[in-house]
């Protein structure tokens, strides 16, 4: 229990390390704001942390159906930068059986979003009401995943992580 508090302490000073603009404060209420361009970098920057964080956290810690999974680790880390102003990210289902109901599409983009994600597609991104809205996908990456995700075959698109940033105007 000890070391998945350490690692996850630990990648969430790296995140904001990466992130490292400076922009975000401690305790912000408000969201970073930022033009479309580096909306999309500092998206990619996210996605390649948390996904390999994650990864990280289920190959060293999931080892059974009693294991604390790592998409819920990854939860506490995506509240932790929201509240420092950086961009929302959340789990997405793309199976329409989410293991967590919270998971599930919120609204028309979303669902375009697993509409387009089951059909092969890395990403997908909309320009909206002054926002940056992204989903990138996240495949069964192995067997050891099948432990909570049974019903799903190794490639296939179990969910995404969407993200919405404010952009300036």
């Amino acid at each position: 229990m000890w070391e998945r508090w350490t690692l996850t302490a630990a990648v969430i000073g790296v995140v904001g390390s990466l992130a490292g603009s400076g922009r975000a404060q401690e305790g912000a209420a408000k969201p970073v704001r930022m033009p479309l361009d580096e909306a999309r970098r500092t998206v990619a920057m996210l996605n390649d942390a948390y996904v390999n964080a994650v990864v990280g956290m289920h190959t060293t810690y999931v080892k059974d159906a009693g294991s604390t999974p790592a998409a819920s680790v990854a939860r506490q880390l995506f509240v932790a930068m929201k509240k420092q102003g950086w961009p929302e990210t959340r789990w997405l289902s793309t199976t329409g059986r989410p293991l967590n109901p919270d998971a599930a599409p919120k609204d028309a983009f979303e669902r375009d979003a697993v509409a387009a994600l089951n059909k092969k597609q890395a990403r997908f991104e909309r320009v909206e009401k002054g926002r940056l809205r992204v989903v990138t996908v996240i495949p069964l990456v192995d067997k050891s995943c099948q432990t909570c995700h049974a019903r799903d075959k190794v490639g296939d698109p179990v969910g995404g992580l969407s993200y919405t940033v404010y952009l300036k105007q």
